[in-house]
């Protein structure tokens, strides 16, 4: 079987659709044609619609993958009438987004009517791919689908990059290191109120990387109030997994408290737990293979004094902490890794 698998995102190498090609590859009989674009503005659509269509014509694919972040992809697809099955990587519902984003007003007109437009559209999906179970269930209530039209893979990480590492660390100060793209799922205020409620703990420093100018803002004003804030704006891919594995404690969230926050397990949960590095996440409707204090530290979400009252914990329990680590790397091995998302790549490709 020959397997197209399309990326057009602004992140052509994006976590999902590397471990999603390296799955496909692995499993028996099947050749993987990766289609993704170089360009990363809107030049994107154009050039990836162009290799699709010559890819069609020319290598003639058995059944397209589309990666995340794919919406426009799917909708080139469906209007140019393919024959061949599509495999939806859908992972964010876009209704669900456009809620978080606040785009479309929820039981508006133009809402109701980009619901069942977007619904039309995953219903020529032979299989949509959802990174959880409870989002597989809500999309299929939301989109009035079957339940059996979905597979759930998780998103796993790349492990070539984010592998159990050994660093020196200094005793002092207990590190806990964020990074993310600080969308309003993540909760980023409640993490930086935590650390203003620590402020009077000398020994606990909080390192920020990624988000744009407000994130910056925010870190600062965090620093104003007290905070051992530090922050820069970017890093390399690469240098995450070093600077993750560094720090005493991972924030993998969300904590938002949003309705988008309810559903997801955050890739950097995935990164920390791979690296061994304890991860400190936002319980919801997906975190029930985790249990707290055993291999991951979880709170509520939307509560910056049971985020700081769980860090104080962590600096508290070194022994304990590192254990946690460890549980979580075997979780990651059990649930996430990428042996079991090749498992699951190949049963869907069986299931066509």
């Amino acid at each position: 079987m020959k397997v197209a698998v399309i990326t057009c995102y602004k992140q052509n190498d994006y976590v999902r659709a590397r471990t999603l090609r390296t799955a496909l590859a692995a499993a028996p009989g099947v050749t993987v044609l990766v289609i993704r674009n170089r360009h990363r503005g809107p030049l994107r659509y154009i050039e990836v619609s162009l290799k699709i269509l010559r890819a069609r014509w020319r290598e003639r694919p058995d059944a397209y993958v589309i990666t995340f972040r794919g919406y426009e992809m799917l909708l080139f697809m469906v209007m140019t009438l393919t024959r061949r099955p599509i495999i939806f990587d859908e992972m964010i519902n876009f209704t669900e987004w456009l809620e978080e984003h606040r785009r479309l007003k929820s039981g508006s007109l133009a809402y109701r009517l980009f619901r069942r437009c977007y619904a039309w559209l995953v219903g020529h999906c032979r299989f949509i791919l959802a990174d959880t179970a409870v989002h597989a269930r809500y999309s299929a209530q939301l989109n009035r689908l079957g339940l059996e039209r979905y597979r759930v893979i998780p998103i796993g990480t790349d492990e070539t990059v984010f592998y159990p590492r050994k660093v020196k660390k200094p005793e002092k100060p207990f590190t806990v290191f964020y990074y993310g793209s600080m969308l309003p799922l993540h909760g980023l205020s409640y993490l930086l109120e935590a650390a203003v409620l620590l402020k009077d703990e000398p020994g606990i420093d909080f390192r920020f990387v990624g988000g744009k100018k407000p994130a910056a803002r925010a870190c600062a004003a965090a620093v104003e109030a007290g905070a051992r804030v530090s922050y820069e704006a970017w890093l390399p891919f690469e240098e995450l997994a070093e600077a993750a594995a560094a720090a005493d404690l991972g924030v993998g969230g969300p904590f938002g408290g949003t309705l988008q926050s309810e559903f997801v397990i955050t890739g950097k949960t995935y990164q920390f737990l791979a690296l061994g590095t304890p991860v400190l996440i936002g319980g919801n409707q997906a975190t029930a293979e985790f249990t707290d204090k055993l291999d991951c530290l979880m709170v509520a979400q939307a509560d910056a004094a049971a985020l700081a009252e769980a860090i104080r914990w962590a600096d508290k329990h070194p022994k304990e902490l590192k254990r946690i680590g460890q549980q979580g790397r075997k979780l990651y091995e059990k649930a996430f890794s990428q042996p079991v998302i090749n498992r699951l790549a190949e049963r869907l490709i069986k299931s066509l």
